[in-house]
């Protein structure tokens, strides 16, 4: 069966947005679009789009989740950069998303956490996470001048990537990093910024040592004492070239505690609202300086970026710049 650009009639949503006891309620439109084909590989690219309130073009931030996941996985992050007047598609990628986990699960008898193993060791899924980032951008392009929703409204000189887990590893690919396995370059050159939560390390599993020499664009790590692989998830600040690149280590926070789907159609049991408030402090105000010409973040900045966020279980946040 054939998949079209997108449905006749996309699901337009219309949701409030709670913010935290000190912010006022904003409401953001929602644009889902589940079947977007990539025509090259016969593949389609679902996203969400969060559009602000503001009709002039404003920057572009793409969102990729993590494994088992989907474009609504990291809903409460995604809607507070829209509310920060930032335009938001958050992708889903169809290898190794819930249905696909669910699929290998079924098909081959596998529990969930073998199944997610599976899928991330799995090459179809890491070459095409970055090239459903490069499409994503080009459907953005068309949507910007095509679509009467959203013409115009995107500033397409102006891109971020942000991932979690799985979702960093397409960040971390997407800004230059080179995987390990594969020699196709699977850089996206009009990305200007990465934010991987998460990040993988340097074990020769996603990456190794030499991986990381390339990286020209600002990058941003963002991990915690209790996350999956301890300090490898450092990796990339030691490796990466320096100029702009930033490390910031949540003490107590777990892998989890970085992906909040609060808002959207799916629900975690537990999620980490105040590990939530944290970033949607610090996220907005990085991509102020990389995106916007906001001042730098020197270390006074850094500082008072951390005070204001900490709180509740958030009591301590390292965070290394160079």
């Amino acid at each position: 069966m054939k998949l079209f650009m997108y449905r006749c009639c996309p699901a337009v949503l219309l949701v409030i947005v709670l913010g935290h006891a000190s912010c006022a309620v904003a409401q953001q439109t929602v644009i889902d679009l589940p079947m977007n084909l990539d025509e090259v590989r016969q593949r389609n690219v679902p996203v969400a789009i969060h559009l602000p309130k503001s009709r002039e073009a404003q920057p572009l931030v793409l969102v990729s989740h993590g494994g088992a996941g989907s474009r609504h996985g990291l809903y409460a992050l995604a809607a507070e950069m829209a509310k920060q007047d930032y335009v938001v598609i958050c992708l889903e990628h169809v290898t190794s998303n819930t249905d696909d986990i669910r699929r290998r699960m079924r098909t081959q008898k596998l529990d969930f956490k073998k199944a997610l193993l599976e899928c991330g060791d799995d090459m179809t899924a890491r070459k095409n996470r970055p090239r459903d980032v490069r499409f994503a951008i080009d459907l953005a392009e068309r949507l910007n001048s095509s679509d009467a929703r959203i013409r115009d409204r995107i500033d397409l000189s102006k891109i971020a990537i942000l991932g979690h887990s799985y979702g960093a590893y397409t960040a971390m690919v997407s800004c230059g990093v080179k995987p390990v396995g594969i020699d196709e370059d699977l850089s996206e050159p009009r990305i200007g910024l990465g934010i991987a939560m998460s990040p993988q390390s340097s074990n020769g599993n996603f990456f190794d040592r030499n991986s990381f020499s390339e990286v020209e664009v600002p990058f941003v790590g963002i991990s915690g004492t209790r996350d999956i692989q301890g300090n490898g998830h450092r990796d990339f600040f030691n490796l990466m070239p320096k100029k702009d690149k930033h490390l910031l280590w949540f003490y107590d926070a777990t892998h989890f505690s970085f992906s909040d789907p609060t808002g959207g159609p799916r629900k975690l049991m537990r999620t980490d609202t105040d590990v939530t408030r944290a970033l949607q402090i610090i996220v907005p105000r990085i991509l102020d300086t990389y995106l916007r010409g906001a001042p730098k973040l020197d270390q006074t900045a850094r500082d008072a970026l951390v005070k204001k966020s900490l709180g509740g279980k958030v009591r301590r946040i390292e965070w290394q710049a160079n």
